[in-house]
């Protein structure tokens, strides 16, 4: 079991610089680097609570979703949370296996996760539904599914406790409600030993939604 953290986010500001005795004003680095811990100790602050998923309700989550026994599913002690850092894992919550999300992740969901360098376990669980509303539209329609068609479809933007998904004007996915309630709660840890194609540490970022270019076949796909 990994180590229990305290029960708010640390303090993330950059210290002061000391020179000879005198306190130097902050670079303008430090002043960027204070405004992104502030950023991200504010998506942490919404998720300072325990998680209400017990280790004996793990078995039922893995056989109910159809975990491979390849992803290790650790249940949190009190006063761990969302955001602390594990080993090769990161907190899934139990929303997002309702909304589609499945283990291991398709191809597609890694590298956008790889692309907006942000861990999975920020991303509003509702969210999943666009991409697994996407994957499964490509499927039955006979389109490849591409990182670069998707970006074309879907933004992701920050809100205050995360980033969400949302359509581009055009496009639209029915099912995919406004919010998920409770879902902040029930999460655990997910890890595998080789570890992950995207990064699964917390970070503000600010996401870049320029649509890629896309190549012939994904422009006649899109039409």
């Amino acid at each position: 079991m990994v180590s229990s953290s305290s029960s708010s986010p640390r303090s993330l500001s950059p210290s002061s610089r000391h020179i000879g005795g005198q306190t130097l004003p902050p670079s303008p680095k430090s002043l960027s680097d204070e405004k992104v811990a502030r950023v991200l100790e504010a998506l942490m602050w919404s998720h300072n609570l325990d998680s209400t998923v017990s280790e004996s309700s793990l078995g039922y989550l893995r056989g109910c979703f159809g975990i491979p026994e390849d992803f290790t599913l650790i249940a949190l002690e009190p006063g761990q949370r969302a955001y602390d850092p594990i080993p090769k894992g990161f907190a899934l919550t139990v929303d997002a296996l309702e909304a589609g999300l499945r283990l291991p992740l398709h191809l597609i969901i890694s590298s956008c996760v790889s692309w907006w360098c942000v861990s999975p376990s920020q991303i509003a669980p509702n969210s999943w539904r666009y991409l697994v509303a996407f994957l499964g539209e490509c499927h039955y329609a006979g389109i490849t599914p591409t990182q670069s068609l998707f970006l074309s479809c879907f933004r992701l933007s920050r809100g205050s406790g995360g980033y969400y998904l949302s359509a581009r004007p055009g496009f639209r996915v029915s099912g995919a409600p406004s919010s998920n309630n409770g879902c902040k709660g029930r999460f655990f840890y997910v890890c595998q030993s080789e570890g992950w194609s995207f990064g699964i540490r917390w970070a503000a970022r600010m996401i870049d939604n320029t649509a890629l270019v896309l190549n012939d076949e994904e422009r006649n796909d899109l039409r």
